[in-house]
């Protein structure tokens, strides 16, 4: 009974003392919102080169960064492609109208609109 005590006690000052790391900050200027309702803040770097996105921290997960770069010969239309640097076979196509369009491994997985926060 006293090492049953011990082992809850012991158990919880130790659950005290994890900590889980901060996600990574990013300076937000635009947000996807996906048909799913989830909305994801991202920087759109100055010159809309890339795409900058913090991911979520959970506990099995301690969060990162991804980044998408556009792929330069790959416009079609009112259309720009990009790719996740950390997932190759992932892709976005964001169109001149705000739609957005998630694509991992040729299968359209999301879709959504773009928006810009105007400071």
């Amino acid at each position: 009974m006293k090492g049953q005590l011990f082992a809850i006690f012991g158990a919880a000052l130790l659950s005290g003392c994890v900590q889980i790391p901060r996600a990574p900050s990013i300076n937000a200027n635009g947000a996807i919102k996906w048909a799913n309702g989830v909305s994801e803040e991202m920087n759109i770097s100055s010159s809309g080169s890339t795409l900058t996105f913090a991911s979520p921290q959970n506990l099995l997960s301690p969060g990162g960064i991804t980044i998408f770069s556009r792929i330069d010969s790959a416009r079609n239309g009112n259309c720009e492609y990009y790719y996740s640097e950390s997932a190759v076979k992932t892709r976005m196509q964001i169109c001149d109208s705000g739609e957005v369009t998630l694509i991992i491994e040729g299968q359209v997985t999301n879709v959504g609109s773009l928006a810009r926060y105007v400071y």
